[in-house]
This record gives structure tokens, C-alpha cells and sequence, in this order.
């Protein structure tokens, strides 16, 4: 059995359920005792979904397409690439869900219709859910015939259904069933509600857990019975490896599986990383976490990739890093070098410019400078934009740090308006011209 891996989400949920957790009840209108209490509370706690404005979590309100999209994308841990715009034509430029979206278009998640729309807003119906998640998690998905039936055997599921294959696979890997959905008709068409999504993704996760759990206990098994055996030899594949920064490593990937680089920090540094597949062929995208105690991140930098290359430099705090890898091809093997650098003074969340409310400022990201970052505070809830614009188009994240209380599936975007909850912000603005050339921007908050 082969699964999959949940990123920085994975390490905060492995300390929730260590234990089953006893909630008293967080939402009025999922109260204790609740069919999905745990499923909802668990997951809210995790920053996997969130509430509404009201205080309530509305599990009976129907779940549009891309609203599933981003709770999938939290659950694994996985960030959007910004760059990924414009795949279908019913796709709003700069919609909250828009990098969502394209992102999974691009990696193969979704599909749109045969007219070229992916129609979000629409409901997500139960087996387009299941299907989502067994993308998103990279579920092997095979072939099944009337053998099978004895598992699916629902009345209103056909063998023959493009479904159905989905629909085994969620029970063979424990995500189905849940609590409700246990009778004698499926009702695959039946749009899926907010209650019955957390149980999804609860399952799923807890799925992952149990599956890691026992693969590490056959890996430990088998190298307390081994000796003279290299760690190669495990039957677990190892996603992660601790070093020592700085370092130099060469690697293979495990089909196009993530690996990750752990390492700490004693001081402050600016840190050089350059990740390059040996192959012509492919990308390789390369992503630095922060890991707070919980697991969880809210400061991560994007790579700046050109070529077969992915590129960071950022001032780090003290503390303790993640450096995540991931290629387009399979196999591909790859070259990474982290070393101490120099840079101009803005070049992570520890450097940040304060940002004042109604003035504007222009910046130049100068040769192999790939972002700059700023910073603002918000006493007040109100609605405001951050701008940031440039002759040649700039990649622009805003981040919430964990003072901010963020309420439904959307968050703040640079050049939209946007009702801004009290708390700490950060901005990342990013080239998108060759690293050798100059790009100069304005940024703005108004």
C-alpha cells in the first residue's frame, strides 16, 4: 500500500491524534455530540478550514468546486504556485481561487468541461470530491471489475460508472465511509456539504497517519533484525534528510514525490540556495518552511525558478527549516548547494519594510535579488488593497501570521480589495523577469 505525503499540515495533525481529542463544543451550531464534531474541530484547530464571520460553521452549507480545491491544498500542506494564471476562461484574473485552481490544472488535479470553463462556483458532488482527493493525495487509482462489487456496493453505483474507481479506492484506504453515508445508496450526484468535507479529509489524513505509523514500525523492524544494511535498504522510501547547514547533495527523486532537507539555525543569516535538475528536461521547484512547534508554517518563501533551476535567498531567524523539492519528471536526479550569502538588507520576513496605510514606494529588485518583503499591522478590521505593480508583471504574496483570525475559504490578495482582520501581515514581492535583469515596482497600501 503506497501513500502519500501531507507536507507541514501532516506534522501538526500527527500531535492531534496522538490522542482522540474531547472537545467542548467550538460552533453553536456543531454542538457536542455533533455527527462531525471531531471531524470539524480537529481540522479547524489544524487551520485545515475555518468558521464563518458569524461564529458558526454552517456544516449543512453546500461546498463549491474550487472552496474544495483550497481546504485539499491546506490539508496537504501544498501552496499554490502564483505564477499559475489564466487556465480557464471562466476563471477570474485575481479571484481568491484562482491560483488554486490553475495550480491544479497544471499539475494534472482537475480537469474543465469540453467548452473550456471549470465552472467554480458550482457544487462539488460527492464522487468529484472523492476523485479531488485521490489527485490531490496522489492515491494510486486502478482498475476495478465486478470482483470488487463486495466493496462498492452501493444500488445506485454501477461497476461501469468513471466513479467507481474512486469510490474503491476511498474504501480501501479508509476514507469512506463516514457517518451518515453508510446506507444502501450512495446518492453520487448529492452535492457534498461542509460537515461531510471535514469528514473526508479527517479520514484522509488519519489515513495517512495510520499508514506512517506502521511503515515506520516495519522500517524499525527490519533494522533491528538487519545488520551491515544500508539505510537505502529500508522498505520505506525516506522523504527527508537531516543536514547541517551549510551543504552541497545530489539526489534522485522517487517519482515525482517531494524530498525535504531539515536543518537548524543557531543565528540570523542570509542563505543561498540553488536546487538544478542534471537533466535539461523538467522544473524543479524548490520551497523554504519556517516550522513553528506546532509543525504548522506561516513563513515560507517560493523559489524563483529559470530553467531547470529554482533559486532562493533569504534572511533567516534562528530556528528550524524545511527545504522542500519537487520535480515535473519522475526520477529526475539533482544537484542542491545552501550557503551563507549576502544580500541587500530586504530579503525575508525578518527584514521586512513597514508598510504605512495611504503612501506609495518604489523598489528595485536588482541582479540575483529575487524578493523583497514589508510588513503592516492591522489594529482595526477594514477593507484595504496592497498594491504592487511594475512595467514587467511581479509575483505578490500576502501572508497572516498567526494572530489573524482568517474566517471562510478566502484571504487577502495583492491588488484586490479585501476586509482585512486585525492582526500581523507580511508581502512578498517577487521578480518575474530573468534574475540577471533589473525590475523596479511600486507597492502601496490604501
Amino acid at each position: 500500500m503506497r501513500f502519500w505525503s501531507t507536507g507541514l499540515t501532516f506534522a501538526l495533525l500527527v500531535q492531534l491524534f496522538a490522542v482522540v481529542p474531547t472537545f467542548a463544543a467550538v460552533f453553536p451550531d456543531v454542538p457536542d455530540g455533533h455527527i462531525y464534531q471531531t471531524e470539524v474541530e480537529t481540522l479547524v484547530n489544524a487551520q485545515v478550514i475555518n468558521g464563518n464571520p458569524d461564529g458558526r460553521f454552517s456544516p449543512d452549507r453546500q461546498v463549491n468546486r474550487a472552496e474544495m480545491l483550497k481546504m485539499l491544498y491546506r490539508a496537504r500542506g501544498r501552496t499554490p504556485d502564483p505564477t499559475s494564471r489564466g487556465c480557464f476562461r471562466d476563471v477570474e484574473p485575481g479571484s481568491w481561487y484562482e491560483e488554486y485552481v490553475c495550480d491544479a490544472a497544471a499539475q494534472g488535479y482537475v480537469q474543465g468541461y469540453s467548452d473550456g470553463t471549470f465552472r467554480p462556483a458550482n457544487d462539488v458532488n460527492r464522487v468529484e470530491a472523492i476523485k479531488m482527493i485521490t489527485q490531490v493525495f496522489a492515491l494510486p487509482v486502478e482498475e476495478i471489475t465486478g470482483e470488487h462489487r463486495e466493496i462498492v456496493k452501493f444500488v445506485d453505483v454501477s461497476v461501469a460508472a468513471w466513479y467507481t474507481k474512486y469510490l474503491y479506492a476511498a474504501f480501501e484506504y479508509g476514507i469512506l465511509p463516514i457517518a451518515g453515508q453508510e446506507g444502501a445508496q450512495f446518492h453520487p450526484d448529492w452535492p457534498l456539504l461542509r460537515g461531510e468535507a471535514a469528514a473526508y479529509i479527517f479520514n484522509t489524513l488519519t489515513a495517512d497517519i495510520r499508514e506512517s505509523r506502521e511503515q515506520t514500525q516495519r522500517s524499525s523492524s527490519s533494522s533491528s533484525t538487519s545488520t551491515g544494511t544500508s539505510s537505502s535498504s529500508s522498505s520505506a522510501v525516506a522523504q527527508s534528510q537531516d543536514v547541517t547547514f551549510p551543504f552541497s547533495k545530489s539526489g534522485k527523486f522517487t517519482e515525482k514525490d517531494t524530498f525535504s532537507y531539515l536543518f537548524s539555525l543557531a543565528r540570523s543569516t542570509v542563505a543561498s540556495f540553488t536546487v538544478s535538475l542534471q537533466s535539461s528536461a523538467g522544473k524543479v521547484s524548490c520551497r523554504l518552511y519556517l516550522l513553528n512547534e506546532s509543525g504548522f508554517s506561516s513563513e515560507y518563501y517560493l523559489g524563483y525558478q529559470e530553467g531547470n533551476t529554482c533559486y532562493l535567498k533569504t534572511a533567516l531567524r534562528p530556528g528550524n527549516y524545511q527545504l522542500q523539492l519537487q520535480p515535473t519528471i519522475a526520477g529526475a536526479t539533482y544537484d542542491v548547494d545552501a550557503e551563507e550569502t549576502t544580500g541587500d538588507g530586504n530579503d525575508g520576513f525578518v527584514q521586512a519594510i513597514r508598510l504605512s496605510t495611504g503612501t506609495s514606494a518604489t523598489y528595485v529588485l536588482t541582479e540575483n535579488d529575487f524578493e523583497d518583503y514589508f510588513t503592516f499591522t492591522v489594529s482595526e478590521e477594514k477593507n484595504m488593497t496592497v498594491s504592487a505593480s511594475s512595467a514587467a508583471q511581479v509575483r505578490c504574496l500576502v501572508y497572516a501570521m498567526g494572530d489573524v483570525d482568517l474566517f471562510g475559504f478566502d484571504g487577502p490578495q495583492c491588488n484586490q480589495s479585501y476586509s482585512f482582520p486585525t492582526g500581523t501581515y507580511y508581502v512578498g514581492v517577487g521578480r518575474k523577469s530573468p534574475k540577471s535583469a533589473k525590475q523596479t515596482y511600486t507597492i502601496q497600501l490604501h
